[in-house]
């Protein structure tokens, strides 16, 4: 047989012929003015007319300098060839870095922990992309690995990759857990008589707040258990609502408060004790006054949403926070911690008060006589006594009313009003501020914005209606 010369093998040159007449005439109208007329058009539709029009200018210009003349036309063409060339690479190398630097090295250290030799490059005598198969038998031999050709080689271990990837997607999952805030919780010390309260002397950083629990188990700065002279202290005591665990402690709706009251004073100094914890409901907060003191407050402010009337003094049992005798190792064991709560409350049964009718109402009841009782501690003292309490979030962002905590709250305001405290229900005070999504975190919690403007209007309300607040601030 005669061989082929090398002019018999080319490529005819059909693709390189332009297309004739009408049809490359209708391309080019095409690419010229129907896809900037779409991009204009779309852009128009999402609303982004500046850009619209200057695409809209740029298509115009461009086609005007290639009707001016074949030079022009040619310079267009092959500028415009070149930035698609470019923009494609730079798309690509983009696309493609990750893939290429991350994960080709991983698949790759991966097949040779296990032994694959995809391209068959450690096998020395069967067929494969680099070896010429040898013989009718031995192609019939090695047909199959030629189209499935990851064959494990003899004496590797396949647990080991898997072992391996384990390992590795173990650590992974430790450091990007930890990155996001797990692995240093709160510590809550169990305490037989108030439930549970924070461990004292706590200081934990995590993504974008640093959360600071003080030798008093408050977080707030260093202080003594007395006063120093000269000192108007306010002591707030309340639920997650005011410990704040979400923000710093300087974003606090209680250190914002402190920081307008010292604005305001010329000769004092006023000093905000924050007892806010995670949970805590009215017989907490009296158990632990009871057994710690009022701290030589002032003023205190009991704070919360209205639903806390219904907490019994419970401990950790039924809750997630993390018991300092037994603190989490890991940020996996402490996620596992949080999430098996649910099991370990389950187990337990269901408060009484969890189920509607005599039962709740005799709870509410016995919260409601646990603030009357802890206000009476803080009068017994010396101290002015108040009461700031939050409806549910759509209440104070003025999108309705909560006709519940209205209800729940007028028992406490009626016994509170016979010993002479002003208890108050917050109404729609957020209805007109700016950045009302900014505000809440989750239906309940401020977040920092919301501390600031719940810390305004406080503010507010004391100079107001406090007595020791006003007599100060003269």
């Amino acid at each position: 047989m005669k061989p082929l010369s090398p002019d018999q093998l080319k490529t005819p040159d059909w693709a390189g012929k332009p297309l004739a007449g009408k049809n490359r005439r209708g391309g080019g109208a095409l690419m010229e003015f129907g896809i900037p007329l779409l991009a204009v058009g779309v852009l128009i539709a999402i609303g982004h007319h500046l850009i619209a029009g200057v695409v809209a200018g740029i298509a115009v210009s461009l086609a005007l300098l290639r009707r001016s003349g074949p030079a022009m036309k040619a310079r267009i063409d092959r500028g415009l060839a070149l930035f698609a060339e470019g923009a494609g690479k730079t798309v690509a190398a983009v696309l493609l870095a990750v893939p290429f630097f991350v994960f080709m090295p991983v698949i790759r250290c991966w097949l040779r922990l296990g032994g694959a030799d995809p391209l068959r490059l450690r096998a020395a005598e069967a067929p494969g992309f680099w070896l010429r198969p040898e013989g009718t038998r031995r192609r019939k031999k090695h047909a199959r690995s030629m189209f499935c050709p990851e064959v494990r080689l003899r004496g590797r271990l396949a647990l080991l990759p898997l072992c391996v990837f384990g390992l590795g997607l173990l650590a992974l999952t430790e450091v990007g857990l930890r990155i996001y805030g797990f692995g240093k919780p709160i510590l809550f010390v169990q305490d037989a008589d108030v439930g549970y309260r924070p461990l004292p002397g706590q200081k934990l950083r995590h993504p974008g707040r640093v959360i600071a629990i003080n030798t008093l188990a408050m977080r707030s700065p260093e202080t003594g258990v007395a006063k120093a002279p000269g000192i108007i202290r306010i002591l707030m005591i309340g639920d997650s609502t005011l410990a704040g665990t979400k923000v710093s402690n300087h974003e606090l709706y209680s250190s914002v408060l402190e920081g307008l009251l010292n604005e305001r004073a010329e000769k004092r100094r006023f000093e905000v004790l924050n007892m806010g914890v995670n949970a805590w409901g009215p017989l907490h907060q009296e158990a632990f006054v009871r057994k710690f003191g009022m701290f030589d407050a002032d003023l205190a402010i009991i704070c919360g949403p209205v639903a806390n009337v219904f907490r019994p003094r419970y401990g950790l049992e039924r809750l997630p926070f993390s018991p300092a005798e037994n603190p989490p190792k890991t940020a996996i064991g402490h996620v596992g911690y949080e999430l098996l709560w649910r099991v370990r409350e389950r187990k337990l049964g269901p408060q009484p008060w969890a189920r509607e009718g005599a039962n709740q109402d005799a709870q509410a009841k016995e919260g409601t006589d646990a603030y009357l009782r802890m206000a009476r501690i803080f009068q017994d003292a010396g101290a002015e006594v108040r009461i700031e309490m939050l409806p549910a979030r759509g209440t104070t962002l003025g999108h309705g009313g909560d006709p519940f905590s209205a209800r729940m709250f007028a028992p406490i305001r009626d016994a509170m009003a016979g010993i002479g405290v002003d208890a108050n229900l917050a109404g729609p005070i957020f209805k007109d501020a700016k950045d009302p999504g900014r505000i809440y975190y989750d239906g309940v919690h401020f977040d920092p914005h919301g501390h600031r403007l719940y810390a305004e209007y406080l503010f507010g309300r004391l100079r107001a209606g406090s007595e020791t607040v006003r007599t100060a601030l003269r």
